[in-house]
């Protein structure tokens, strides 16, 4: 284990003098040593973290790259302190047969862990409750309800999906097989389409989700199981998305999580890249950017299992964070590590673009749709990189149907920062467009982009402007009876 003798260093904290403690330090510590200190301690992530005084990222680092990743000096010397210190005989003992018993035999134990969970851990996180009244409907009227997205023009759906989606409700069967897995997969599919072409999907997702989640506690062989755990934990981000996207954003931090705990019980690195992004994007939507910084650095940590599109996503969200923080240096740095991860992506063939057909789902409009939101409050608040956030609403704006709610929040976003540093007449143009495409809406997030258009227009330079007065007056009205 590579002792070096020992020598004094420092801690961080006081003594019962007030002076500096004193450390001990003599371990080359590997990821896997300070793993296994944390076992042995039996502390969570999060506690031990803040025992060392680190980032939980730090010890998720750790545990990821265990003994190819080795710790920094200083955090050396804090781990012997810790180990000498904060530790009793109990923890010591199991801290050296954990480290004699090798690092195989550690990742050995943990897989097993998290395959063998009771299943009772993945709490049935869809509540009806949490949908408006209208959208709370009977079972058996999601064929109904289903039947109707055939119809819409901006949603192409195949047959074997129309049929897995429209399908009754199942009782519980003994065995759990590739079909089960291919039909959840397929309902995700299908409401992810229909949700984001701003369809109301409530009462057909509450439905299926109660499906899914209750063929995790079938019987079914290991590599099935990690297929379902995949699958329901995609049905878990789209209707937290969805949940979150009309507001209710208690419901969506628990399908959220409960996406999270199914990605890490199938291994699913593309999954849970995903869900800590959006839980990302819900952070920075709740005004909470430093927490969102956290997660996308969770969601990035393994970049050798994401692909470049992916990690592209990841940066773009990042320069949202960074655009609230009002950091303009990493803002632009963000965005342009987001489009130059964009651009190298078009020659990559990497297998995480397969799942929920991501490869052709982020294009380059939706790209340049994020990378402008992350610019939008240095734009609008500042006055700065205006010309640079126009010109990618713009080019989101070729957002084709099955990305309506995108694009009508792109063209508020446009709207407004029009009205308030640029064409007014253009501004006033889109905030009517927009009004317009808002009627009947259930997204909060499409009220709030009208409220912000509201207020761009409440400045006295618009007092005289045609139409002006009249938009405010329209959009007050909507969003009061919203």
């Amino acid at each position: 284990m590579g002792y070096r003798g020992h020598f004094v260093g420092v801690c961080p904290g006081q003594d019962r003098k007030g002076g500096q403690r004193a450390m001990v330090r003599g371990r080359e510590w590997t990821g896997f040593e300070a793993a296994a200190l944390q076992e042995a301690m039996r502390r969570s992530v999060r506690d031990f973290a803040a025992l060392l005084g680190v980032e939980t990222t730090t010890i998720s680092n750790w545990r990821s790259g265990l003994g190819s990743v080795t710790p920094r000096s200083g955090t050396q010397a804090i781990l012997d302190t810790t180990l000498a210190q904060r530790t009793s005989q109990a923890d010591r003992e199991r801290f050296e047969q954990i480290v004699s018993e090798g690092e195989q035999v550690w990742r050995a134990r943990h897989k097993a862990g998290r395959q063998s969970v009771p299943d009772e851990s993945v709490p049935p996180t869809y509540d009806e409750s949490t949908w408006p009244r209208a959208h709370q409907a009977d079972d058996m009227r999601r064929s109904d309800f289903l039947r109707g997205l055939i119809a819409v023009s901006t949603t192409t759906l195949s047959d074997n999906v129309i049929a897995a989606a429209t399908g009754p409700l199942d009782q519980l069967p003994t065995h759990i097989g590739v079909d089960h897995v291919e039909r959840v997969s397929a309902w995700a599919s299908i409401f992810r389409s229909a949700d984001d072409a701003g369809l109301p999907v409530g009462d057909g997702m509450v439905g299926q989700l109660r499906t899914a989640a209750e063929y995790l506690h079938a019987n079914m062989p290991h590599p099935i199981r990690q297929g379902m755990h995949e699958a329901v934990g995609t049905l878990f981000r789209v209707v937290g998305w969805a949940h979150y996207d009309r507001g209710n954003h208690d419901a969506a931090k628990a399908n959220f999580h409960a996406g999270l705990h199914c990605a890490e019980q199938s291994d699913a690195w593309w999954l849970r890249a995903t869900v800590l992004t959006c839980l990302a994007r819900q952070a920075i939507y709740l005004g909470n950017a430093d927490n969102a910084l956290t997660m996308l650095g969770l969601a990035g940590i393994r970049p050798d299992r994401l692909s470049l599109l992916r990690r592209a996503d990841i940066a773009a969200v990042q320069a949202r964070a960074f655009g609230q923080l009002g950091n303009a240096v990493e803002c632009s740095r963000a965005v342009e590590h987001a489009e130059q991860l964009f651009i190298e992506a078009q020659d990559e063939n990497h297998p995480d673009t397969e799942h929920e057909g991501f490869g052709t789902y982020y294009s380059e409009a939706l790209l340049r749709g994020d990378t402008a939101q992350g610019l939008f409050d240095l734009a609008y608040h500042r006055n700065a990189e205006v010309d640079k956030t126009v010109d990618r609403l713009r080019f989101a704006l070729t957002l084709p149907d099955e990305h309506l709610r995108s694009r009508h929040l792109s063209v508020m976003q446009l709207s407004a920062l029009q009205l308030r540093h640029g064409d007014c007449d253009e501004g006033i143009a889109l905030g009517r467009q927009a009004l317009g495409a808002a009627a009947g809406t259930t997204s909060a997030r499409v009220l709030d982009g009208l409220r912000l258009v509201h207020q761009a227009i409440n400045h006295a330079h618009l007092r005289q402007v045609a139409g002006a007065s009249e938009l405010q007056r329209d959009i007050a009205d909507l969003v009061h009876t919203s």
